[in-house]
């Protein structure tokens, strides 16, 4: 929990920072302001959480094998590539009829602002966004989700509603009304997969193939709807 709330007043700090420096660049008014908003989100997460649980495992004398369990293994890749496949399968139809219903009520959210980035930006724009987005943005919201959440619940005695809980908090994070349950399915699976194996390199592998499955769909103009 230490591990957790110092991430989350670093990532304040860090956000902070990088708000003061893309400000001093006046990129407000710029065509390419949606590029660096969310360069800036994707960093102010990713150093804070990746850096800190290097330095939480250096201070334990632990490596991320023994901290997470993390080997390389094919049933990693199995399990990884399976649960994202699965989530897409189930998840993508509930997100397209959610925003349907919501259309229908008149109450349709805009298309996110990434998803209209990724069709319409420069190829080196969407490369760095992507690359962010696929690798470093799972790998540190899966230490902080599956990696140090779940297992504070599951260590109390309650690993039901550790999964649960931490599937919840995963899909409200990401304010989006029509990807809240398909992701809040996605992070059950990723604590699924985590337990199944207790290699936290599953929950990596399966959250970068489902992000990687959505960069496609992104930039193919399939998700403009959403």
């Amino acid at each position: 929990m230490a591990l957790f709330a110092g991430v989350l007043i670093l990532v304040v700090g860090v956000g902070v920072v990088f708000g003061l420096i893309t400000s001093a660049m006046g990129v407000a008014g710029r065509s390419d302001a949606t590029f660096w908003r969310l360069l800036t989100g994707l960093l102010s997460l990713q150093i804070p959480a990746i850096a800190l649980t290097q330095g939480f495992l250096f201070v334990h004398d632990k490596g991320w094998r023994d901290g997470f369990g993390i080997q390389w293994t094919a049933e990693a890749w199995k399990f990884g590539v399976g649960i994202a496949v699965a989530a897409v399968v189930v998840g993508y139809p509930i997100e397209f009829a959610t925003f349907e219903i919501l259309r229908r009520l008149g109450e349709a959210p805009e298309p996110q602002a990434a998803v209209r980035f990724l069709v319409e930006a420069p190829g080196w724009q969407r490369a760095i966004i992507g690359f962010l987005a696929i690798v470093p943005a799972a790998i540190a919201e899966e230490v902080l989700f599956r990696g140090v959440l779940y297992p504070v619940g599951r260590d109390l005695g309650h690993p039901r509603l550790a999964m649960v809980g931490t599937a919840v908090l995963f899909g409200a994070i990401h304010l989006h009304g029509p990807a809240f349950i398909p992701l809040t399915l996605l992070g059950a699976g990723l604590a699924w997969g985590y337990a199944r194996t207790g290699n936290l390199l599953t929950a990596f592998i399966a959250h970068g193939t489902y992000n990687a499955i959505g960069f496609a769909v992104a930039i193919s103009g399939l998700g403009s709807k959403l």
